[in-house]
């Protein structure tokens, strides 16, 4: 094995760490808003809301990163009959595929709280929302 050329190459190497790191950061971030909201819609009692975000959280959950990936690279475009970009189509698949988990994760959070906490809220004239940020 040739290990002289990583000094020589050490410039692209940087680079695409660089990327991947900007890759990731855009997709944690963009996958945790997804998948507060699809968590919270997973706990819903409206069953317009809710079952859209389960069949979009178990759909995803079902399938390999891979998978994802390759389908918003080749088939996304294909069917938008125009180019997203190498950058743009890895983003999309990961803020997909990450909000999936981040959903489930929310929404089991939320499962694990009491309803007796859920009600003490309420009973202190909390709405729904407020009640989710301030004591869930």
């Amino acid at each position: 094995m040739d290990w002289a050329v990583i000094p020589k190459n050490i410039y692209f190497l940087l680079g695409g760490l660089g990327l991947t790191f900007q890759l990731a950061a855009i997709a944690m971030v963009g996958g945790l808003l997804v998948g507060i909201i699809m968590g919270l819609a997973r706990t819903s009692s409206i069953r317009w809301i809710y079952w859209p975000a389960t069949l979009y959280v178990n759909f995803f959950r079902s399938l390999p990163l891979i998978l994802v990936i390759f389908w918003f690279y080749f088939v996304i475009p294909f069917i938008l009959g125009r180019p997203l970009g190498d950058f743009l189509s890895a983003i999309i698949a990961f803020i997909i595929f990450e909000s999936s988990y981040f959903a489930e994760i929310v929404r089991a959070g939320i499962g694990s709280i009491r309803k007796e906490q859920v009600f003490a809220g309420y009973s202190t004239g909390l709405n729904y929302y407020k009640t989710m940020r301030h004591i869930v």
